[in-house]
C-alpha cells in the first residue's frame, strides 16, 4: 500500500495557523497603499501575530526603530513582508509597540492576533 503525503505542505499549513492566547484578542483591518498604523501601542502585549488572508503582499513594521526614528511600512528597511496566506509572529518587548502596515496593491485584509501571555 502506497501513501502520497506531502509532509512539506502539512508543516507549512501548521505554520499558518494563528490563534490568540489567554488575555488576547483579534483585529481585522484593511491595508491600503500608504503606510498607516494598524495597531496602537498596547502595554503588556507579549506576542503579536500578523496573518495575510489576502492575495497581495502586506508589509508590516514597528512605528519606530530602536533609535526612535519613524518607520514606513513597504519595501523599505525595517519592514517585514507577509506573503498571501502567511503568518508572521513577533514575541517579546517589541511586540507591545505600535505597528504600521501597507500593501503595494492596496485594499488587502490583515488579521492581527494579540496575546498578553506567551
Amino acid at each position: 500500500m502506497s501513501s502520497n503525503y506531502n509532509l512539506g505542505n502539512l508543516a507549512f499549513a501548521k505554520l499558518n495557523m494563528s490563534s490568540a492566547k489567554i488575555a488576547g484578542g483579534t483585529l481585522g483591518v484593511t491595508v491600503g497603499t500608504s503606510s498607516a498604523q494598524c495597531l496602537a501601542q498596547l502595554q503588556n502585549t507579549a506576542e503579536v501575530s500578523f496573518t495575510n488572508p489576502g492575495t497581495n503582499t502586506v508589509y508590516v513594521c514597528q512605528a519606530y526603530d530602536l533609535n526612535g526614528n519613524a518607520l514606513v511600512a513597504g519595501a523599505n528597511p525595517g519592514s517585514f513582508p507577509i506573503l498571501p496566506g502567511a503568518t508572521l509572529v513577533f514575541t517579546g518587548n517589541g511586540a507591545a509597540g505600535a505597528w504600521n502596515a501597507a500593501s503595494p496593491a492596496g485594499s488587502n485584509p490583515l488579521t492581527i492576533a494579540l496575546s498578553q501571555t506567551i
